[in-house]
């Protein structure tokens, strides 16, 4: 019985060293970014030497292939692909990092930034990556902006869609109506044909964990377009963008079921690598980690790293509200891509907020919170239990969970899980008690809500599922 073995990840956003590694303005990036800067290209290379020895047919790549399109971090990147392509078929799509739709690349000079680097422009997109999808596929559909979408057959079952969705005639993610239809028409082809389509795009159809983190990572078409898909009977889609490892499902009016696997950053924690099998009777989906990398000569283990530089932007935030320099808490919530004029009156309680609790234990939190009015009491035992937690460190480890889908679950019966949604009861019991609705109520609802899904994991695992083709 024969199958087909793809492996996917997605953001490598690879950066060129040469742009800058080392002073005040580059440290201040770095601190600030889930996923490391002059690192990628040893993580890369980690990664590729790893999938080069696998089972895999091809691996695949679903956007932001650069840091942020500049033309040496491509070229780089370019040259780890053929040095891959010589072990595996290698399929990859671009995203809107790789022709640097903000217009905005950067290299750092000591405590300056300068904009003065040379990009790829996204017209150049396609012959630059022809040799990594577009040259192996029966059929591709080329977009307004110059890359193309296209299909290709891999190994006995699966025809891989890689998908291009930068645009959808109206400025955002998403599709042309006549580029939706080619891709329907794709995959009525591919299952006429007794074959599995799997698809890759970059950007979200579910708003992973809640819209409020991640609704602006989707298409505003999105409901139209995963029903179109999964109608069509495309079963599973893989994206990248949000850099979390999140595994949801979607059903259609009509009854179609359809599943979308967001992959992780493979340079920020953590550096998943998703696979898909098909064979004659199942599709399953796995999902593995990368364990090391050499990095200036260290062999470093990847998920302690990738753990400890990922938790620094929670650490720079407390550090900056425990100086009290408002500004500079500001500046840190802007390099986090927070637009902290859009935050208006929240900003100044978000940081008092930061600032109260920067210095404190769980315990001392825990009974500080306990004492306000009108809410619903955290168990002292649980506050016990964690008592010498600080309320970084806790805020550290709900991050991570964010991050990797809930790799650690906390069920409602472990005490982590008591303290932490105790905290966000809170302002919903305040706003129910003061008869606050409206928008207040909303937005701590969902986060409510939201804290449950990121401790849980939700419903799904987030790492492994498995379909019957006959379903």
């Amino acid at each position: 019985m024969g199958k087909s073995v793809l492996t996917f990840i997605a953001d490598t956003h690879h950066y060129s060293r040469t742009l800058g590694d080392s002073g005040k303005a580059f440290v201040f990036r770095s601190d600030s970014d889930q996923k490391c800067l002059k690192e990628t290209g040893a993580i890369i290379d980690a990664a590729f030497d790893y999938l080069s020895g696998t089972d895999c047919d091809a691996v695949c790549i679903a956007g932001d292939l650069s840091n942020d399109g500049e033309k040496v971090s491509h070229e780089e990147f370019r040259e780890k692909l053929y040095r891959l392509k010589e072990k595996k078929k290698v399929y990859v799509i671009t995203a809107t990092h790789d022709w640097c739709c903000d217009k905005n690349p950067r290299k750092f000079i000591g405590d300056s930034v300068s904009n003065d680097v040379p990009i790829l422009d996204h017209n150049d997109i396609y012959e630059f990556y022809k040799d990594f999808g577009v040259n192996d596929a029966f059929a591709e559909y080329k977009t307004t902006l110059g890359p193309a979408s296209y299909a290709v057959n891999v190994g006995e079952h699966i025809t891989l869609l890689g998908l291009i969705d930068d645009k959808n005639g109206r400025n955002s993610a998403g599709y042309k109506k006549a580029h939706l239809d080619w891709i329907c028409e794709q995959i009525k082809s591919a299952i006429h044909n007794g074959r599995v389509p799997v698809a890759m795009e970059h950007h979200l159809l579910i708003p992973h964990i809640t819209p409020l983190f991640t609704k602006g990572g989707c298409s505003p078409d999105r409901e139209m377009i995963i029903n179109r898909l999964a109608d069509a009977g495309l079963k599973v889609i893989l994206v990248g963008h949000s850099h979390l490892q999140r595994i949801d499902r979607h059903i259609t009016p009509n009854g179609n079921e359809i599943y979308e696997i967001n992959i992780g950053s493979l340079v920020g924690y953590p550096a998943p690598m998703v696979t898909v099998t098909a064979d004659d009777k199942k599709i399953t989906v796995s999902t593995d980690y990368l364990k090391s990398f050499t990095f200036d000569g260290e062999t470093l283990d990847a998920q302690t790293y990738l753990q400890n530089h990922s938790k620094k932007i929670i650490s720079v935030l407390f550090s900056a509200a425990a100086q009290n320099d408002k500004e500079l808490f500001r500046a840190r919530l802007e390099a986090l891509g927070i637009n902290t004029e859009k935050l208006g009156i929240a900003f100044m309680p978000l940081f008092f907020t930061f600032r109260k609790f920067s210095c404190m234990t769980v315990r001392e939190a825990g009974r500080y919170i306990n004492k306000i009015p009108f809410t619903k009491k955290i168990p002292e035992k649980s506050i016990d239990a964690l008592a010498e937690y600080t309320v970084q460190q806790t805020a550290e480890k709900v991050w991570l969970n964010i991050l990797d889908g809930a790799r650690e679950k906390y069920t409602p019966d472990t005490d982590f899980y008591k303290v932490v949604a105790g905290v966000f009861s809170v302002p919903v019991s305040i706003c129910k008690q003061m008869n606050m609705g409206g928008k207040a109520l909303e937005l701590f609802t969902e986060l409510q809500r939201a804290i449950d899904e990121i401790l849980t994991g939700g419903e799904l695992s987030n790492e492994n599922i498995t379909l019957y083709r006959s379903e």
